[in-house]
């Protein structure tokens, strides 16, 4: 059966902003989430010291308990049944891994909510090691599996212990390395694995070539590789949950939340965001309910607070994803003023408006937009902030797979898409007004060289400068966030200005 791929004005292959996107919930199979300490930037929502003996019945429940050996054995068999055909899927055929399973699952009987998850867990561990794992030339999907779970879980799950009965392997020798601190001790749980067998532990083998050549390098004061390698370390662990409050005063919220015995790890510069622990399932919250409380990573979240809008200001958010960005303005303007943000496809539009709905806020409209003939008159903007579709690298934490569906002439094809995009945007900016670009990557081709283009080309605006959304600072008009940096996406900001007398 041939596969086809909805039709788009972007290059396929291209990703709306994941910081847009709402994150999963669940943990990574086995994972122990830590908690003894905040990364930097955030500060306990509750001292270890105050932390309740007991979860009350306000507090999400976790996944559940033991199964049954049949069951786990079942399992195991359909995660190995599928793993072939779906890593195909991905790494030839370039579909999105979510796509290709449940394609994938049509020959199946529906597998239970929980077991889905854990099947689009594995398969992702699976694409995010496959770089590592396809030299060895396994044999069985099993042994693929059960390596790509070791190497991405700090703990050793019941079904993998299933797939290392089947690949003969000795289940004393399992070495799990999902919370290698560097890539040493990465390189150690995969050089255990392969005993005798020599291998190639270069972390670069991990990821697409092209990243190499176009990956900007970050700041810091080690050299070059170094710093490139930590960033490329980070990208290998699982994302973390960040929420926001959106329509309500945050300490009200986080108290809520403390009250049912829920932990939050609240930003220390960006109160509005915290860290929750990602074993927590939030479906049951009553301010998830009430769309208070928004699943939503910090970069994107830092992305609004540079946007710096004002109550009873008129923006446009162009590239609308789920509607988290549209909401944060419409946060910061105090429900005052108007928010425009615009899709490209009504199905797309529907859905952010039953997400926009549940919140508390008014001052949000939607609509399509064409890519081309912006919303309004031109010059009717206070603000425009333009997301676009990017490579994706921001991804990459939360969706592995992203990485194997951009190609290297994509790149370039993606850059003229955005500078084509930021030129319709930027009609729209009224004289003295603001306009925000943002990709959720970082090659230069994406992000600086966009921006100088744009630049060069129109003369009447000019970067400006402000204060670092996460960091006690002023950054010169562009910026990037980095996971092993601030515990984020991977994200690019650019603020300019339009000149009054142009």
């Amino acid at each position: 059966m041939s596969r086809r791929r909805p039709r788009s004005q972007f290059p396929r292959g291209a990703t709306t902003s994941p910081g847009s996107q709402a994150q999963a919930a669940g943990s990574a199979a086995g994972r122990r989430p830590r908690r003894d300490a905040a990364p930097p930037g955030e500060r306990p929502g509750r001292s270890r010291s105050e932390a309740p003996s007991k979860t009350t019945a306000a507090s999400p429940p976790r996944e559940s308990g033991p199964r049954s050996k049949r069951s786990l054995e079942a399992l195991a068999d359909l995660a190995a049944s599928l793993a072939p055909d779906v890593l195909q899927d991905v790494t030839r055929h370039r579909i999105r891994l979510q796509t290709a399973l449940n394609q994938a699952l049509r020959n199946h009987p529906t597998p239970r909510p929980a077991d889905r998850r854990f099947l689009l867990r594995c398969l992702s561990a699976l694409a995010r090691w496959w770089g590592w794992i396809a030299p060895l030339k396994l044999n069985r999907a099993e042994a693929q599996l059960l390596l790509a779970g070791l190497l991405d879980s700090s703990e050793i799950h019941e079904v993998a212990l299933v797939w290392a009965r089947r690949a003969g392997v000795d289940l004393s020798g399992l070495f799990p390395g999902g919370d290698a601190p560097n890539w040493t001790a990465r390189a150690a749980c995969l050089k255990r694995w392969a005993a005798k067998t020599p291998v190639n532990a270069d972390p670069w083998l991990l990821f697409p070539d092209w990243l190499r050549d176009f990956l900007l390098v970050p700041p810091g004061d080690q050299p070059a590789k170094a710093r490139r390698l930590a960033f490329l370390h980070a990208v290998q662990q699982p994302a973390p949950l960040w929420v926001a409050v959106r329509g309500r005063p945050p300490e009200e919220v986080w108290n809520e939340l403390r009250a049912a015995g829920i932990k939050p790890w609240v930003h220390r510069r960006l109160t509005s965001a915290a860290r929750l622990d990602p074993a927590l399932e939030l479906s049951s919250l009553r301010p998830i309910h009430a769309g208070e409380l928004v699943v939503e990573d910090l970069a994107s979240q830092a992305l609004a607070k540079v946007c710096d809008p004002d109550p009873g200001e008129r923006w446009w958010d162009a590239t609308g994803g789920t509607g988290l960005h549209a909401l944060h303005l419409g946060s910061l303007m105090g429900n005052k003023g108007t928010v425009v943000t615009t899709f490209e496809h009504e199905p797309q539009r529907r859905a952010a408006v039953l997400r926009l709905r549940r919140s508390p806020l008014r001052n949000i409209t939607t609509r399509l937009w064409d890519g081309r003939h912006p919303p309004g008159k031109p010059g009717s903007f206070d603000g425009v902030l333009l997301d676009a579709p990017s490579s994706g690298i921001g991804s990459w934490r939360r969706h592995p797979d992203v990485r194997w569906t951009v190609t290297r002439t994509q790149i370039a094809e993606l850059a003229q898409r955005q500078r084509d995009l930021l030129e319709s945007a930027q009609t729209a900016v009224r004289r003295g007004g603001a306009l925000i670009y943002s990709v959720a990557t970082a090659t230069s081709a994406e992000t600086l060289d966009v921006v100088s283009a744009f630049l060069q080309d129109h003369r009447n605006f000019r970067l400006d400068p402000f204060p670092h959304p996460l960091e006690d600072a002023t950054v010169e008009g562009t910026l990037v966030l980095w996971p092993h940096l601030h515990h984020s996406e991977t994200r690019f900001i650019a603020r300019m200005i339009r000149s009054t007398a142009d």
